[in-house]
């Protein structure tokens, strides 16, 4: 019967949705992270009847039957919408109130992105990120640099020699559609087709978001909602099941008749 195939669709769209939230849950206390929500749509109609036909009084027959055939996911959506701000007391940590994202580059040299601003210094004095991927920019403290501060528009501040100086600008990417990133897993994204190309921009310009120095930009998923959608999609995961049930039951009554 139709109803199984369609029904075992609805399962399968539900199951997407948990996997979806279970995700969040585990990277709510994850910096940077964004929460996903998976979206769908109804698969084809079947045209049983196309009403194309006439009443007794001429007019057009309003008695078309469709049935679908469930539903697929349509796509997972990622939210960047800033969460709450943390202050760690260090430094060289930032947070992003806002758009846009730090620029870091990979071990082929090629610049990838994150909201993940949990910087430290290498031995070097080069700010890096625990994975080793260093900020674009390049910023190196020299040696002995004390006071280290990041203003709002991304300028890096420190005293060497009991003389404040800029060591360097930290500037945002922003694209045309981040919701087409591709995530690359530990909070890191490429560009895509969709997401269009990176744009640099001095925070607080062109619709950037402002540097948070000594702050790290918490996970934006709220518990409380996520675990309201993982009991809706329980629900639903339930109740498509019943539908498997009882079109089990008819084609075991038609199996009895004689």
């Amino acid at each position: 019967m139709r109803a199984l195939f369609t029904a075992a669709t609805g399962m399968k769209a539900q199951q997407l949705k948990v996997d979806s939230i279970a995700n969040n849950i585990a990277n709510v206390n994850t910096s940077g992270y964004k929460k996903t929500t998976a979206e769908f749509e109804d698969l084809y109609y079947e045209q049983i009847r196309t009403g194309s036909g006439t009443t007794a009084q001429g007019t057009t027959a309003a008695d078309t039957v469709e049935v679908g055939h469930g539903a697929r996911a349509s796509q997972v959506r990622r939210d960047f919408s800033t969460g709450s701000m943390a202050d760690t007391g260090e430094p060289t940590n930032m947070g992003i109130d806002g758009a846009g994202f730090f620029a870091v580059t990979d071990a082929e040299g090629q610049e990838v992105y994150t909201r993940n601003g949990n910087f430290v210094t290498d031995g070097q004095g080069t700010l890096i990120l625990p994975n080793g991927m260093a900020l674009a920019e390049g910023i190196t403290f020299p040696q002995g640099a004390e006071g280290i501060s990041i203003s709002a528009e991304g300028n890096v501040l420190a005293t060497v020699d009991s003389e404040q100086q800029i060591i360097g600008q930290i500037q945002l990417r922003s694209f045309t559609n981040p919701a087409g990133l591709h995530a690359l897993g530990g909070g890191l994204y490429e560009a895509t087709e969709s997401s269009g190309i990176a744009q640099a921009g001095i925070a607080g310009t062109a619709g950037l978001g402002h540097i948070q120095g000594g702050m790290l930009e918490m996970s934006n998923v709220d518990v409380a909602e996520e675990l309201i959608a993982m009991i809706q999609a329980q629900r639903a995961y339930e109740l498509t099941g019943k539908v498997i049930e009882a079109s089990d039951e008819m084609l075991q009554a038609t199996n009895q008749l004689k």
